[in-house]
């Protein structure tokens, strides 16, 4: 599967970042999908800048590890993304919007026991973002990720988890 996503991606984006102006990179960090988990992961997106009529267009990777009293749970995400400029002046801001997909991996373990449970599965994944630049190269990054799993396949409360994600963004 992630062989095959890889290959949509660069298919998808490769004719648009090729008449990039410059590279987009975003680093990032989020906290979730529990109240009180912390920082649980990370991720990256990566493309060109004023591609397609975007502000920029890119590829989005995050990685979400977080622990709930017998559960631990990895959520892994794979968009696309493009980032509309909105405002350019006093200072520039944009939105982000990105769609894809999430694969779930789970695990639980009961203590008066030595029995443990797992579960996979896949599903959707959404997200959106703020962002206001400092300067011409620099701006930052406020916002969150919906992923949306058959219940049936995951150890979660519900089919729906969420993140909240920041990072910084850096047009190069």
């Amino acid at each position: 599967m992630k062989n095959t996503l890889l290959l949509v991606f660069t298919l998808v984006l490769l004719p648009g970042v090729t008449s990039a102006k410059s590279l987009h990179i975003s680093p990032e960090i989020k906290m979730g999908p529990y109240w009180g988990a912390g920082i649980s992961g990370g991720g990256l997106q990566l493309g060109g800048t004023d591609v397609l009529g975007l502000d920029a267009l890119y590829m989005s990777y995050s990685h979400t590890s977080a622990e709930l009293l017998w559960d631990k749970d990895r959520l892994k995400t794979y968009r696309i993304g493009g980032q509309y400029q909105l405002l350019d002046h006093p200072n520039k801001l944009g939105f982000q919007i990105e769609a894809g997909l999430v694969a779930y991996e789970g695990q639980r373990d009961y203590i008066w026991s030595d029995k443990s449970r797992s579960a996979h599965g896949s599903g959707a994944s959404i997200s959106g973002a703020w962002v206001l630049f400092l300067n011409e190269h620099v701006g930052l990054r406020i916002g969150g990720d919906f992923n949306y799993i058959d219940k049936k396949k995951t150890l979660l409360g519900n089919s729906w988890s969420a993140t909240f994600s920041t990072g910084i963004v850096i047009h190069l």
